[in-house]
């Protein structure tokens, strides 16, 4: 808008400089034929005869601009189909012919889709329509109908995601399956208002949308979203819905948090059930920090160990002082046995199996 505004005035410009400069030579020259037919460069009309005494009037002149044509290299920005379609615009405007359209339609290209026309044939270089062609076999859509028909009827609204949202994006994937449609779809209709109603996250809203599709079979996509735009105003507080926290399909119910006073009673339920599990969680958190103590005592307690003996250390094979059974090289004594306990008499105590099998 801006560059249109300045050529516009730059029009304006050069038009009152001829203007002056008519209006000079008028008073310089002699009137006569000869200074009737002067015209304007800028303008290309016939100036007026203008008297030493004649007032100047300005006048703004438009002038109609072509349309412009985007550049396209194949790789980056616009994409093949819209380009297509917009060059063929610009083409019908200026009423080119056949070979003016192909040097068009080259001078357009950039980059690899300029190198890649510039070294075909001449014949096709030549005719803007096998040019085009050229163009959208190479850079049209890789994949192929059967992944965009997956694509397509595996789309659903998402966490989030708007129903206008949500209906751009299946035209979009509907599109592109009708591109590469082999005869193309006689029910794509049907089919993008179907998968509209059939995947919308709200349960209740599927159910009305699918009432609202037996009462009207001829309804378009574009009606059924207005009814479900519809029926989400007059069904929350606020006009929208902000988002959608469903629970899975299998339940069949929907909840949502609203900021609203008066909470609904689905909404109070699950706050119950939400500080029951605060509650649950609080109670086996102190259970574990019981626990936690109670490994930390038992890690830190000290080791009990044997009292230290008192008196002299002696061996119980050959009962001498100063030497442990398992170092003895002396003779076996066998041990007395004590009269008061029927004990041996070492130190009058008995010793577990163990130590006598050491021993």
């Amino acid at each position: 808008m801006e560059e249109e505004m300045q050529q516009l005035r730059d029009l304006v410009m050069q038009l009152r400089t001829d203007n002056e400069r008519l209006l000079r030579e008028r008073a310089l020259s002699p009137a006569g034929p000869s200074t009737a037919n002067l015209a304007s460069p800028a303008s290309g009309r016939e100036a007026p005869v203008l008297g030493p005494s004649a007032s100047v009037t300005e006048r703004l002149v438009v002038v109609p601009r072509d349309r412009r044509c985007p550049m396209f290299n194949g790789r980056t920005g616009i994409v093949i189909a819209e380009w297509t379609e917009e060059i063929q615009a610009c083409m019908r405007v200026r009423h080119l012919s056949v070979i003016d359209q192909a040097f068009f339609i080259f001078d357009h290209l950039e980059g690899e889709a300029r190198e890649e026309i510039k070294y075909r044939t001449s014949v096709e270089r030549g005719d803007p329509i096998k040019v085009l062609a050229i163009l959208k076999e190479l850079y049209g859509c890789a994949q192929s109908y059967v992944t965009l028909q997956q694509a397509f009827f595996a789309r659903k609204q998402q966490e989030g995601e708007t129903l206008q949202e949500f209906s751009l994006a299946l035209m979009a994937l509907m599109e592109k399956v009708e591109q590469c449609a082999p005869d193309g779809l006689l029910n794509a209709r049907v089919l993008l208002r179907d998968q509209f109603v059939e995947h919308v996250l709200d349960s209740a809203l599927r159910r009305e949308l699918k009432q609202f599709v037996r009462g009207q079979p001829d309804a378009t996509l574009l009606e059924v979203r207005a009814e479900a735009i519809r029926w989400e105003r007059e069904g929350f507080p606020g006009g929208t819905r902000e988002r959608s926290y469903s629970l899975p399909s299998t339940y069949g119910l929907q909840c949502r948090v609203q900021s609203g006073p008066g909470p609904a009673p689905l909404a109070a339920s699950y706050g119950s059930e939400l500080g029951e599990l605060k509650e649950l969680l609080k109670r086996q958190q102190e259970q574990l920090n019981q626990l936690t103590q109670t490994v930390a005592s038992l890690q830190n307690r000290p080791i009990q160990t044997h009292p230290p003996r008192s008196g002299p250390l002696i061996c119980r094979r050959c009962h001498q002082p100063g030497h442990f059974a398992r170092e003895c090289v002396g003779e076996r004594v066998p041990a007395r046995a004590n009269s008061a306990t029927g004990f041996p008499s070492n130190r009058a105590r008995p010793f577990p199996r163990s130590h006598q099998s050491e021993n």
